[in-house]
């Protein structure tokens, strides 16, 4: 009840001080495909969102293929930044703590400034869900074209709107509708996110070192928060891979990137010793060792999306809040599996959709 009365606060303030702000906008006008070019400064603000950055990282390629001379810099939380290291295509990381958003604050303030002075051409904003402190920034970039998905405050912060029509929709594809509105056409060329090549040597190596024996089948189990805000029961998870473990003599190593040390360390003890003594430092090492595994089993986490586009064989544990554009379409190396409240995820389907996906993955 607090969210909500906290939310219709905010939307009736919006609405108030959206007509001010539409009269401070640089009113430019622009065409496409004409103002993406060779010598434009880009923005992309993050919606904070991790997956978002993967699915919105062909984009990027595509355009810096197309024009090298396109500057890009990325707007993104701290937490995110060592995942946009990797992406060769970005000029300039701007990092920010969730708490640097805060409307009032001096840090936010010498955000605004620092956006505006950089003299963009163009902004990304990432996200559906209307925010904003990340709004305001996109507006007071005064580039004269701001695109994004239509929000509930579309304007004035954004005037290049992208509609889809079909909500179900896996959300990887559908962030190409930045190409397509762009007057882009991505064909068949558009590449995805990949991990370079180092990191996932340096993976190999401390993979190596606690497992030796490299016919042992490496789990990663993400028993993180889902894009629903739901998540399999922590027991159920562990009965699970435990069980998988012990059909398979397999490892596990426990990654996420929303669940604390505690929580990871609670849903540790729950497994037998079978627990590789590996903890990433942060989002680029865990991608590193995630690239490494024989299995993924994890909710509808960043970290399962990202096995998604790396083509790992996945099983991904969706509960009924989890919406159909998060289920991804037409890959045989993933299964999904989607709770009925009450009802016990059986066993059997699990190393049933293992054995499939395991025999696709030798083929």
């Amino acid at each position: 009840l607090l969210t909500t009365a906290l939310t219709q606060r905010r939307d009736q303030m919006v609405g108030r001080i959206a007509p001010f702000l539409g009269r401070m906008v640089r009113r430019e006008h622009f065409s496409l495909p004409g103002d993406i070019n060779d010598t434009s400064r880009v923005l992309v603000v993050d919606s904070g969102d991790l997956t978002e950055l993967l699915f919105f990282a062909p984009v990027l390629n595509h355009l810096k293929r197309r024009f090298p001379g396109m500057r890009v810099t990325v707007l993104a939380r701290e937490g995110n930044g060592e995942m946009i290291r990797t992406i060769d295509n970005i000029n300039e990381l701007i990092s920010y703590e969730p708490e640097h958003l805060s409307l009032f604050s001096t840090t936010y303030l010498n955000l605004l400034r620092r956006v505006k002075a950089r003299g963009f051409d163009v902004v990304f904003m990432l996200g559906r869900d209307f925010s904003f402190a990340r709004a305001l920034v996109t507006l007071f970039s005064r580039a004269p074209l701001r695109v994004g998905f239509t929000q509930q405050f579309t304007y004035p912060f954004l005037n290049c709107e992208i509609r889809t029509s079909d909500e179900s929709t896996y959300e990887a594809p559908r962030a190409l509708s930045f190409l397509s509105v762009l007057g882009q056409s991505p064909g068949d060329g558009v590449m995805a996110w990949r991990l370079p090549e180092r990191y996932a040597r340096w993976a190999q190596q401390m993979i190596h070192f606690r497992k030796p024996d490299k016919d042992t089948m490496l789990v990663v189990v993400d028993p993180g928060m889902g894009k629903g805000g739901h998540r399999l029961v922590e027991t159920a998870l562990a009965h699970i891979t435990t069980e998988v473990v012990r059909r398979n003599g397999a490892r596990v190593l426990l990654l996420s990137n929303n669940l604390d040390a505690k929580g990871l360390a609670r849903f540790r003890a729950l497994l037998p010793n079978c627990v590789l003594d590996l903890e990433p430092k942060n989002v680029k090492e865990a991608l590193a060792l995630l690239s490494r595994a024989d299995l993924v089993l994890a909710g509808n986490t960043d970290y399962f999306h990202f096995a998604v586009g790396m083509r790992r064989p996945t099983i991904g544990f969706f509960t009924r809040f989890d919406a159909p554009n998060w289920f991804p379409k037409s890959t045989p190396w993933v299964q999904i599996i989607q709770g009925v409240r009450g009802q016990q995820v059986s066993v059997d389907e699990v190393c049933s959709k293992i054995d499939t996906l395991l025999h696709f993955a030798t083929r």
